[in-house]
């Protein structure tokens, strides 16, 4: 008779019943014990009630006896593990030895006596390593429809009653990609400062845990703390802190201006004439005291899992030397940092400095530093700098600076990459909510690991809030690069679809998650090229190739579709009022979702969409309100309202926020963004909004659209108006504008004796503080040779437009988009690609400011 082989089944009666149970060795790590813990409590958000997690050892024979459907979970050279593989059950050489890596297999029929008294049906967790444990374990989570936010967003999963897995499922995952991938929380004031001390009472380790469980749920490893105020090694309280990150297999270091493991304003706090460290962050003048400094540092939190930076620069993000040092100074300065820094790290932490990571940014000063020039040579390929990680920068708005050539990826240690998604510095800071666009974070993030930058990586997500979408993007890329990496060339696009299938589930239709699709990368898109922080009324022209009316359009589609969607979710799971899109975009706030489904909506697209768009549309309107002001227009005073009305909007967003989930997010939105002066805060400014007295006189102003030429048709100030569209011969519709110089209803009546010509409306009335679109149709058969045709206004103003006969030639193939002005050729529209030897243009879907990009690949060439 055949062996039966059972499915592994959890189910909420198996947990009730103590029949599914995760199990681990009483000597498994500590954090494999604490992430079991975690998961346990996924998995009774799924089912209803948490199965039991515990170690083998602490189960009575009573409770033993009830199991069967185990969930054994261990690290190579466990005594599970070992059990198991020596009975021919599991085969871990693909997991032995390797970094970072599980795997998961259903064992169907696990003998009794093996670990259990009874034949059961076994689910293995194995990994590699700690981390790689950690990581199987949360994959079990996210199988059972476990979002990686639950935790850090409070997003909890779609109820089930069971949840069978194959008998014949086994799972080996990869190594990662990069080896360390990690965020650094920056820029923490006022948002995540006001927020972790409201919720947490300071950044201890109540506070980090939720950030480390983020991180390990996201795969990655790899973390820099916040350090405007922070002390990381003392906020735990003392070394708690630190404790955590090294018990659940967080590896820990410190920003670019922090080497051995000392915080930026653990410094200022210990400095003074009577201090063992000096009082002067100088190694020229306190030699002594620095290094004392440096050592201490080592000594105590140098027996964690770090990666510990090196270098030296100057206090609060800064050059170390003043400007009248040379290069040659600041590069026997700093090789003499290293030097010093080297000893100690051998001396405190392991005699073995290869087997130390270290890692020297080459951040803003520091790069040339690093490269020297002509006439001074820098460190590369300085002994000091053997076996440490070189830290390549972006120029803080996402642009890699530079890339290792091909003569430096032989580099013993390799290469990182630090990247950012916030920014507090010159020429303008961004920190409020999200603005990053997975097409160019994709690109650039590809060029540097084609290029060897693959042992490194870290981006700054500022406060973590709203930049949960890109910054999962970038630890998965960095996480599987052959999945996600330069082979899918629409990787962005794919990754925002899985985003919101993962994310929403069967929550959502099909037609609603296109919609949030579209919204993650239209939102961003929008302000990738222009951040909301350095947006202002002098970006786009009010007229102008109709950009600004374009932008805006753009906007209003997005935020509506956003609001209509928000609406759609909330009123059916929390009985919401409408919130009806209004001249700002959106009605008033409320208080608390109860609907899981739309609260989740709001956090990860509502939000942010809504907030960013709002400014950029408030500064579109302004540079309008601008334009239609300086040719007395009282529309301006209309579109003063709404500028009003969106300054309105944004102080809602932020209250809401405030409030929402019970406060949970309280100090997230408090950033200033708006209006920014200076590289900071300082001297931003509201937009100045023009109004002014309208005229006595009845006054009729017509505009074209797309050029802003306008004229009142008076005798002795008339300008002669043209359509330039009509000179395209693909073009036959077009129109003009009609607003009010005065606070009065204006008659207007259109007469034209071209046949050729339609307008509509002919006549009709224009109401002070609105704007009229009269539309004009060119029916190219019936027209003339040569000429034009009037279009006239009754006395006493007349108003001549003139309308172009004569075309140039056609062009038949759609290459180009072209004006009288113009001959722009869109970037995917080659008339031809020749591969070349050495490598080929390639398309980028959906990237830059057209349709797409062309870039030369491969990268490294």
């Amino acid at each position: 008779m055949g062996v039966t082989v059972m499915d592994f089944q959890i189910s909420a009666r198996s947990i009730k019943e103590g029949k599914t149970v995760i199990l681990y060795d009483e000597s498994a790590f500590a954090g494999v014990k604490k992430i079991a813990g975690k998961v346990a409590a996924d998995i009774g958000a799924v089912f209803g009630k948490a199965p039991v997690a515990a170690a083998l050892e602490d189960f009575s024979g009573e409770e033993l006896s009830r199991i069967r459907y185990p969930i054994l979970v261990g690290t190579i050279g466990c005594n599970i593990l070992t059990k198991l593989e020596t009975a021919g059950l599991l085969a871990l050489h693909d997991v032995d030895g390797k970094r970072e890596v599980y795997q998961h297999k259903v064992i169907g029929k696990l003998s009794a006596g093996l670990l259990l008294p009874q034949e059961t049906t076994a689910l293995v967790i194995a990994g590699s390593d700690k981390r790689g444990t950690v990581y199987g374990l949360f994959a079990l989570s996210e199988k059972l429809g476990v979002s990686p936010f639950i935790d850090w967003l409070d997003v909890m999963p779609e109820k089930k009653t069971s949840f069978p897995i194959s008998a014949k499922y086994e799972y080996t995952s990869k190594e990662p990609s990069v080896r360390f991938r990690g965020f650094f929380i920056n820029d923490e004031w006022p948002a995540f400062g006001n927020w972790c001390n409201k919720r947490f009472g300071g950044f201890n380790a109540k506070c980090y845990e939720h950030v480390f469980e983020l991180l390990l749920r996201l795969k990655g490893n790899y973390m820099w703390p916040a350090m405007w105020s922070a002390i990381f090694p003392n906020d735990g309280p003392g070394l708690l802190n630190c404790e955590l990150a090294d018990e659940l297999g967080v590896v820990m270091g410190m920003s670019h201006h922090e080497p051995c493991l000392r915080q930026g304003e653990e410094y200022r706090y210990l400095r003074g004439p009577k201090s063992i460290y000096g009082d002067a962050w100088n190694f020229l003048s306190n030699e002594k005291g620095i290094t004392k400094f440096w050592e201490d540092g080592l000594i105590r939190s140098g027996k964690f899992e770090n990666v510990i930076t090196v270098g030296m620069r100057g206090e609060a993000d800064t050059a170390i030397m003043g400007k009248e040092a040379t290069l040659k100074d600041n590069i026997d300065l700093l090789r003499k940092v290293l030097k010093t820094q080297n000893k100690l790290i051998k001396k405190h932490v392991n005699k073995n400095l290869d087997e130390v990571p270290r890692m020297l940014a080459l951040y803003k000063e520091v790069e040339p530093y690093f490269y020297g020039d002509e006439k001074t040579a820098g460190l590369m390929g300085d002994p000091e700098l053997e076996g440490v990680t070189l830290m390549l920068c972006d120029d803080n708005f996402g642009n890699l600076r530079t890339v290792p050539t091909e003569k430096m990826r032989g580099h013993k240690g390799g290469y990182g990459m630090y990247y950012h998604f916030d920014y507090h510095g010159y020429p303008i800071s961004y920190e409020w909510f999200n603005t990053s666009f997975l097409p160019k974070v994709w690109e650039q993030m590809t060029t540097a690991y084609d290029c060897g930058i693959k042992d490194l990586w870290i981006v700054n997500v500022g406060d973590i809030f709203s930049t949960e979408y890109p910054l999962a993007f970038f630890l998965d890329l960095a996480y599987d690069f052959d999945k996600w990496g330069t082979s899918n060339k629409n990787a962005a696009h794919e990754y925002t679809k899985l985003f919101v299938e993962k994310y929403f589930g069967t929550t959502l239709s099909a037609a609603q998650k296109k919609q949030v699709n579209e919204l993650l990368l239209g939102y961003t898109r929008i302000t990738s090229a222009r951040r909301t922080e350095a947006m202002n009324d002098e970006v786009y022209a009010p007229f102008a190739y109709g950009e600004t009316e374009a932008l805006l359009a753009r906007i209003e589609k997005l935020m509506n579709t956003t609001v209509k969607l928000y609406d759609t979710l909330s009123a059916a799971g929390a009985g919401k009022t409408s919130r009806k899109a209004s001249g700002a975009g959106a009605g008033k706030a409320s208080g608390k979702l109860q609907e899981n489904v739309a609260y989740r909506f709001y956090e990860l697209v509502y939000l942010p969409l809504m907030a960013n768009l709002n400014v950029q549309k408030m500064w579109l309107l302004t540079t309008q309100n601008h334009a239609y002001a300086k040719i007395g227009s009282t529309y301006a005073m209309a579109l003063a309202e709404k500028i009003n009305a969106c300054l309105e909007f944004d102080q809602e967003l932020v209250d809401e926020l405030h409030k929402i989930h019970g406060g949970m997010w309280y100090g997230m939105g408090l950033s200033e963004h708006i209006g920014f002066k200076n590289w900071c805060e300082e001297e931003c400014q509201y937009p100045v909004v023009h109004t002014f007295l309208p005229g006595n006189k009845d006054r009729l102003i017509v505009t074209i659209p797309g050029t802003g030429a306008h004229s009142e048709g008076y005798s002795w100030t008339r300008r002669e108006l043209s359509l330039p569209a009509f000179l395209d011969p693909r073009i036959s519709e077009g129109a003009i504008e009609l607003t009010t110089g005065c606070d009065k209803k204006i008659s207007f009546r259109i007469e034209c004796d071209a046949k050729y010509l339609t307008i509509t409306p002919s006549s009709g009335t224009v109401d002070p503080r609105t704007r009229k679109l009269i539309k004009i149709k060119l029916d190219r058969t019936k027209l003339p040779k040569k000429g034009s045709a009037a279009a006239k206004k009754s006395e006493p103003a007349k108003i001549t437009v003139r309308f172009g006969a004569d075309a140039f030639a056609e062009v038949k193939v759609p290459l180009t988009e072209e004006s009288p002005e113009y001959i722009a050729i869109l970037a995917e529209n080659f008339a031809e690609n020749i591969p070349g030897k050495a490598g080929a243009f390639e398309v980028i879907p959906d990237y830059n400011r057209g349709m797409s990009a062309m870039k030369a690949y491969p990268q490294d060439v």
